[in-house]
C-alpha cells in the first residue's frame, strides 16, 4: 500500500467543491435565495435583483477548477505549486458558497480540502511542477528556502513525496512538534558528489548479491581479526563495543558493499537501473542509544523517521503512538514528550535503541537484508550491557531476529506477541543467559493492521512487568490500579 500524497487528495476535493460551485451558481441565477434567509432578510439584495452573490460563486468556481485542473497556462507556476496562496483563497470561496441556499455542499467540501491541504503544508509537502506526478528519480538536490540555517526543500529520490524534512512552517510549528532547532548549512559540491556515490552503491548492491557471498566467505578465512566498522545502515551507540569476528561476518550484508568505479562507468549513459527501494533521505540521523549497563528495559526500534533522524528525539512525529503507550501501560508515570528521550534511563531505568540507523519516512523503505544485518550488531550491545530484558517495538524486528538465528522465516503458527520462550533470549554470552524478549506492537501512526486497543492490551502486559522492578513499585502499582479504575488505560 503506497503513501498518501495529501495534496493530490486535496486537489480533487477542491475540485469537486469548485463543480459543485458553478453548478450551485447557475442554479442560482433561476431561483435566487439566501441560506440565512430564515434568519435574516438583509442579504436578499446580495442575490436579487442583481445577482451578486451568484457571479461571485460562478468566478470562484471557474477559478478553483482552473487552479487545481490545471489550465495549460497556470500549469507549474508558482501560483499552481503554492499550498499557502490556497489557503488563503479557499476560505473566500467557502464563504461565498455557504451564502447562498444551493451552495452548502460546495461550502463543506472546501472545508475538508482547505483541511486536507493544511495537513499537507504541516508536513512540509509541496506541489509537484507537473500536474499530478511524483518527483522524477534523481539525486537528492536542495534549494534555498531563505531559512537562517540554510536548510532547504529536500527533493528525494524515487517515489517518494517531496517535502521539507527540516522544518514545517518554517518552524513555527516546531514548539508543537517537539522540533529542536539544528545547525546545517548548504550542501557542497563535495557532499552532493559523495551522497551521490552512497546512491549509486545502493542501487547496484543487489545485482552483486553472488559476488558479496563469495567476498565475505574469502575475508572470513584470510581476516581472523575482522571487526565489524561503521557502517551507514547500522545503528550507532556511543557506547558501541568491539564484535566478534563470527558476529561481524554474520553482519555483511550485499547493500553495505560499495559500488566499484569501473561498475558505475560501465554503466551506460542511456541505461535506466533497476527500481530499487530508496531512502527518502541520506542525512545522517541525529538520534544516539541510551544503553546504559544494567537496564530494566531496552526498547529496540526498527529505524528512525525524518523528524526522529532530523530532531534527535526517538519517535518524534506526532502521530506515533510510543509515548502514549508507554505511559498507559505504566512504565512512565507520566506522558512525556520526545524530548525526554534521554532521560528515560535515569527516570525509570529504561533505554532506546534501533535495528537500522538511516532514517526512513517508514519502515517499508528498509529491506530484508538491510534489517537482518542489524541482529548481530544488536546481538553485540546487549551482550555488552546487559539488559534484564528487550522489547522489539514491531513485529518486523522479531521476523529479522529469527531470520538470522533460525536462517528461515518465522511461520504464522511459531509468532505471538509477548514474551517469548526463554531459548530466545538475546545477547547470550558465557556466564550470562541474555536478555528476556518481548514483542510489542509497532508504535508507527502509518500501522493500521490492529486497533488502538489491542496495541494498548499488549503494551500493558509489557508495563506490568516494568513498573513491578521499578523503585517504589508498590506506589506504582496503586497509581497503575487508580488509573484502570478512572479508565484512563485497560
Amino acid at each position: 500500500m503506497g503513501r498518501l500524497i495529501k495534496n493530490h487528495w486535496a486537489r480533487l476535493i477542491v475540485l469537486t467543491a469548485s463543480v459543485y460551485q458553478v453548478g450551485s451558481a447557475v442554479e442560482a441565477f433561476i431561483w435566487p435565495k439566501i441560506f440565512w434567509d430564515v434568519w435574516t432578510k438583509n442579504l436578499d439584495g446580495a442575490v436579487k435583483p442583481v445577482p451578486i452573490l451568484q457571479i461571485l460563486n460562478l468566478v470562484m468556481g471557474l477559478i478553483g477548477i482552473a487552479w487545481e485542473w490545471p489550465l495549460k497556462y497556470l500549469a507549474g507556476s508558482f501560483l499552481h505549486r503554492s499550498i499557502e496562496f490556497r489557503l488563503l483563497l479557499y476560505p473566500l470561496s467557502a464563504i461565498l458558497a455557504a451564502l447562498i441556499y444551493q451552495g452548502t455542499n460546495a461550502a463543506l467540501y472546501y472545508l475538508v480540502g482547505m483541511a486536507v491541504y493544511f495537513w499537507a503544508y504541516s508536513e512540509g509537502e509541496v506541489v509537484c511542477p507537473e500536474p499530478w506526478t511524483l518527483p522524477k528519480r534523481t539525486m537528492s538536490k536542495t534549494t534555498d528556502s531563505g531559512d537562517d540555517n540554510g536548510s532547504g526543500l529536500v527533493i528525494a529520490a524515487d517515489d517518494d513525496v517531496p517535502v521539507n524534512q527540516a522544518r514545517s512552517f518554517n518552524g513555527a510549528l516546531n514548539k508543537y512538534m517537539h522540533v529542536s532547532e539544528t545547525s546545517s548549512s548548504s550542501a557542497s559540491p563535495q557532499e552532493v558528489k559523495r551522497q551521490s556515490d552512497a546512491l549509486d552503491a545502493q542501487r547496484t548492491s543487489k545485482r552483486r548479491k553472488g559476488l558479496a557471498s563469495t567476498t565475505t566467505t574469502l575475508a572470513a578465512t584470510s581476516t581472523p581479526g575482522l571487526t565489524v566498522s561503521q557502517r551507514i545502515t547500522r545503528s550507532k551507540s556511543r557506547s558501541a563495543t568491539p564484535v566478534s569476528p563470527s558476529l561481524a561476518l554474520r553482519s555483511e550484508s550485499p547493500s553495505t558493499l560499495p559500488s566499484t568505479p569501473e561498475h558505475r562507468q560501465g554503466r551506460s549513459r542511456g541505461s535506466t537501473p533497476r527500481k530499487t527501494s530508496s531512502p527518502s533521505s541520506l542525512q545522517t540521523s541525529l538520534l544516539r542509544d541510551t544503553i546504559p549497563p544494567n537496564l530494566t528495559l531496552l526498547l529496540i526500534g526498527v529505524n528512525p523517521g525524518i523528524m526522529t533522524g532530523t530532531t534527535g528525539f526517538a519517535y518524534a512525529h506526532p502521530s506515533n503512538l510510543f509515548w502514549k503507550l508507554l505511559h498507559w501501560s505504566g512504565i512512565t508515570t507520566v506522558r512525556h514528550p520526545p524530548s525526554d528521550t534521554y532521560r528515560l534511563p535515569e527516570l525509570y531505568n529504561v533505554g532506546n535503541t534501533n535495528i537500522v540507523e538511516r532514517p526512513t519516512r517508514d519502515a517499508s523503505m528498509l529491506s530484508k537484508a538491510e534489517m537482518d544485518a542489524g541482529v548481530p550488531i544488536l546481538e553485540a550491545k546487549i551482550a555488552a550491557k546487559r539488559p534484564e530484558a528487550v522489547c522489539l517495538v514491531g513485529k518486523s524486528i522479531w521476523e529479522s531476529v529469527w531470520r538470522a538465528k533460525k536462517g528461515r522465516a518465522i511461520k504464522k503458527a511459531e509468532f505471538r506477541y509477548g514474551w517469548q520462550d526463554e531459548g530466545e533470549n538475546m545477547g547470550r554470552c558465557e556466564g550470562w543467559n541474555g536478555a528476556k524478549v518481548f514483542v510489542a506492537t509497532t508504535t508507527s501512526g502509518l500501522a493500521a493492521g490492529m486497533s488502538l486497543a489491542e496495541k494498548q492490551a499488549v503494551w500493558n502486559e509489557l508495563g506490568s512487568w516494568v513498573v513491578a522492578r521499578q523503585p517504589g513499585s508498590k506506589e506504582l502499582r496503586e497509581e497503575r490500579r487508580e488509573n484502570v479504575a478512572c479508565g484512563y488505560i485497560k
